[in-house]
């Protein structure tokens, strides 16, 4: 089959399925199978016949895409903010709403004078995006907790690939408790998290790339999806600098007011703020450790 050929024929198994961007989960799945990026494909004659090696491998790409098996795990990597990063099915996708978490992290701390370099806690760090892009922005020093090993080691090889293995260092351990053993009291700039929480009863409720692929335990946060906001916030206190440390958290849709409470019922920290994503849903609250 041609390249237009097979182009078409996979939008059709993928509309079947109830793929979304049909056309550039197609696309994505060729440049990947043929070794070239997008800006080369255009450079590529649609009516170039494939070998039967590259049609097989792309027809078995098709297949598992069709299967709603998400489009960045088949390519093993996933944009985030100016870099690519390594994924599969051992950690979240990174997405598009846990850029904004980062971007309000980097203005605030730029705009801590004292501060020169930052010392940050990235907890349940998955993939890396978190650590990784804080310690390139802010010239920091991350240390990465996750309670799975396999997020590790996916984290540790975007590390070694985006260069920052000096910077970022990896715990193993659940959410803040393996920081204990590092001393790290009072000496923390920023606690950063991006915790599960979606409600338990509806994470089989969500997209089959989500539900059946992505691990659940990046995803459930309980009941009310407030189980890890009630861990995390009353631990990083210890942590946090007094009179300057920084607590940011990503959230889950339609969590800002119980969130909120939660930090609220926290005396040593300061009222939230709320900063909303590019689609205007409440995304990030931030509050700094007052005393």
């Amino acid at each position: 089959m041609t390249i237009h050929e097979i182009l078409e024929w996979a939008r059709g198994v993928l509309e079947q399925a109830g793929v979304e961007n049909t056309r550039g989960n197609a696309e994505h799945l060729l440049d990947h199978c043929l070794g070239i990026d997008r800006t080369a494909r255009f450079f590529v004659r649609h009516e170039r016949v494939l070998s039967s090696t590259e049609e097989d491998a792309y027809r078995r790409l098709v297949a598992r895409r069709a299967d709603r098996t998400p489009l960045q795990y088949l390519l093993g990597k996933a944009p985030f903010l100016n870099d690519d990063f390594v994924v599969d099915e051992r950690v979240l996708i990174p997405r598009p709403e846990t850029e904004q978490v980062v971007e309000v992290a980097i203005r605030l701390l730029r705009a801590e004078e004292s501060v020169v370099v930052p010392v940050i806690l990235d907890i349940g760090t998955g993939s890396g995006a978190i650590a990784v892009s804080l310690a390139k922005a802010l010239q920091a020093k991350v240390w990465a907790s996750d309670v799975s090993l396999d997020a590790l080691e996916v984290a540790q090889t975007n590390l070694q690939q985006l260069k920052v293995e000096e910077q970022v260092t990896l715990v193993h351990g659940d959410l803040l408790r393996p920081f204990h053993a590092l001393k790290l009291e009072g000496r923390v700039d920023l606690v950063i998290s991006n915790p599960p929480y979606i409600p338990h009863g509806t994470v089989d409720q969500l997209a089959p790339e989500i539900s059946q692929h992505e691990p659940r335990g990046a995803l459930d946060g309980g009941v009310d999806g407030c189980d890890f906001y009630r861990a995390i916030v009353p631990a990083a206190i210890l942590f946090l600098k007094p009179g300057l440390g920084w607590l940011i958290l990503e959230l889950g849709d339609g969590l800002a007011k119980a969130v909120g409470e939660v930090i609220r019922d926290q005396p040593e920290l300061s009222e939230p703020r709320v900063f909303p994503d590019l689609n205007g849903k409440d995304r990030v609250i931030v509050a700094k450790r007052e005393q």
